[in-house]
């Protein structure tokens, strides 16, 4: 019974697997079909538009449909249609009497075809698709007319011989597993056997049955204990999936925690590697891994003289762990020649411990204090320069106050010229110190402009007016090249004079007597662009990168024998980039300098700036 069952059941799972491999075969014939139909269209159709319109006419017509007719009986062409350029069909070969059934839309859609195109549709009594193939007709570059094929899928048969073939074939395959298929279970099947003739010896035994032996036979009991057996089992490993989920949350936190850490370290700005008590790398940031133009693969777990191969700080670890002091962090400066030769780091290093206070490793950092030594210097040569621009006029006019009140002065022509004396050294002080707080804070940020409208003309009159007086001491023209129509400026006038009086100073300054500065002003696609041309004694190449630099002043002789603080030009360059402008500068070394300042031109409306 258990086996006509079983052969029941086999049975009816190889006539499921039959029809789903049968189906699976008639959707695949099907899709392989209609691509065969598609591309046996596209061919057809472009085959046929090759052709010029003279092809269709006459004899040639005839052998065409004859050809076509042909074609059809063989390979599912069920209608022709050629088109002139208005649409009309003027070669129709319908053996079917399909064409009245092709849905209106399809038919537009053909015949207006700007390319290679095909469609399908439905016909109305067998309910059929119809593949649909339209391609244009050119001829001399113009549309001649168009090309319309239509073809047929021939039917699939379920039972095709290859199909009843193959199907047979998988049959005989299934049934002649069923026998392996028998003799592997019932193998496998022999230790539960076994077990069971071993439980029916003991059951048949020759002991005898007490009455606790009848209500609780040997195997309940031995049932009872393996079942027992498998609760206690349970249990455990209920309580161990419990704890191992809990061990894997926490191993998610720990990694979590750790790369966390690690892109902490990876996102500071200087390097750092961890070690274990015995110099063994354990971690290195990004900052070091660049730094040391290594891989961090070939940094772990190596030792720290082979990573870090710079004998300076080696040595620097060596004696913080002989001299012990590990709880003071101390650090030494040095460079690396062969990998930033042009910068100099502070390397530093601690100690790591445990929760007792035991060492478990150390931290070396190593931080690039290029930037900071280098403001560091230019900090103290400003307060250098400074001190010295301060201290010359500061004596000069305590020199010259202390002669007047001591009376040493009794000619009333000198008493003047100390007096005017002190007041040119008082303003210059005071320009001095106004520049430097202007330099402050435009530094700072803190420097706002007085936005408003510049008159150029107003600009360049106070401009000229204000370095008069020491042009005609030295008998310097200046020259004026100004435009009929002055051009507007938006921006702190008083702050534009300041910058364009420096540069007319310094070509007054700078430029022997009797000779001539040309100043002018123009206008090139909305920039203002002033002009300052002077016959001095020009700038050096190496001084000319550095003349926008703050109290710089070049070693010339010419230049060096004239007082200035060097703040001039840098005020200069400061000004007219906050208004955002710039400053060119050419020159020849003892034929003179050429001062080009470019602002943007701009409107000033009421209530805008």
């Amino acid at each position: 019974m258990k086996i006509q069952r079983i052969g029941i059941l086999l049975l009816v799972l190889c006539v499921i697997g039959i029809s789903i491999i049968s189906s699976t075969l008639v959707r695949y014939e099907k899709r392989k079909r209609t691509l065969d139909i598609r591309n046996k269209g596209n061919y057809l159709v472009t085959l046929i538009g090759l052709h010029s319109i003279k092809d269709f006419e006459g004899d040639k017509r005839a052998f065409f449909l004859r050809t076509l007719h042909e074609y059809i009986s063989c390979e599912g062409l069920v209608y022709c249609l050629i088109h002139d350029h208005n649409g009309e069909p003027f070669v129709v070969l319908d053996p079917y009497s399909l064409v009245s059934s092709i849905p209106r839309d399809v038919q537009i859609r053909s015949i207006y075809t700007a390319g290679l195109q095909h469609q399908t549709f439905q016909t109305g009594d067998s309910d059929q698709t119809i593949y649909d193939f339209a391609k244009p007709l050119f001829e001399n570059g113009q549309l001649a007319g168009t090309v319309r094929l239509g073809l047929r899928p021939t039917p699939i048969s379920l039972f095709s011989m290859e199909r009843i073939g193959l199907l047979a074939t998988i049959a005989f395959f299934l049934f002649a597993m069923v026998p392996f298929i028998y003799y592997g279970v019932k193998l496998a099947l022999r230790p539960l056997k076994s077990l069971s003739l071993k439980i029916e010896s003991m059951v048949g035994g020759s002991v005898p049955v007490v009455a606790d032996m009848a209500k609780n036979p040997p195997v309940d009991d031995m049932i009872n204990r393996f079942d027992q057996s498998l609760t206690v089992l349970r249990e455990k490993h209920t309580r161990l999936e419990a704890v191992n989920i809990e061990l894997e949350a926490r191993q998610g936190v720990i990694a979590y925690e750790k790369k966390q850490m690690t892109n902490i370290l990876d996102s500071v700005h200087y390097g750092v590697i961890i070690t274990d008590t015995q110099d063994t790398v354990n971690h290195t940031n990004a900052y070091m891994v660049n730094l040391l133009n290594k891989n961090r693969d070939e940094m772990i777990d190596r030792p720290l003289g082979e990573v870090l191969e710079h004998e300076e700080i080696l040595s620097f670890v060596s004696e913080q762990e002989v001299a012990g002091q590990r709880t003071n962090q101390r650090h030494i400066e040095t460079t690396f020649p062969a990998l930033a030769p042009e910068e100099l780091f502070e390397v530093a290093l601690s100690f790591l411990s445990d929760g007792e206070g035991t060492i478990i490793g150390k931290v070396v950092s190593v931080r690039n204090i290029t930037t900071q030594k280098s403001a560091e210097r230019a900090k103290h040569e400003f307060v250098a320069h400074v001190a010295h621009e301060l201290r010359a006029p500061l004596t000069t006019i305590k020199s010259y106050n202390e002669m007047l009140m001591d009376g040493e002065i009794d000619e009333l022509e000198t008493q003047k010229e100390f007096y005017n004396t002190i007041n040119e050294e008082t303003d210059r002080l005071a320009r001095l110190i106004q520049n430097l707080l202007n330099i402050s804070k435009i530094e700072m940020g803190s420097l706002t402009l007085d936005g408003g409208l510049v008159k150029t003309d107003w600009l360049v009159t106070d401009c000229i007016a204000a370095v008069e007086a020491p042009a005609q001491k030295k008998h310097i023209t200046i020259e004026k090249n100004l435009p009929d129509q002055w051009p507007s400026l938006v921006g702190d006038k008083e702050l534009m004079k300041v910058a364009i009086i420096n540069i007319l100073g310094n070509a007054v300054k700078y430029s022997p007597e009797n000779r001539t500065i040309t100043f002018s002003l123009k206008e090139e696609d909305h920039t203002v662009i002033f002009d300052v041309i002077d016959q001095g004694y020009g700038i050096s190449e190496e001084d000319l990168p550095h003349i926008f630099d703050k109290f710089y002043r070049s070693a010339d002789a010419h230049i060096a024998e004239q007082t200035g603080s060097g703040l001039g030009l840098a005020m200069t360059s400061e000004i007219i980039r906050l208004h955002g402008g710039e400053v060119e500068v050419k020159s020849t070394p003892g034929e003179g300098t050429h001062f080009s300042i470019k602002l943007p031109r701009g409107e000033y409306q009421l209530g805008k700036q």
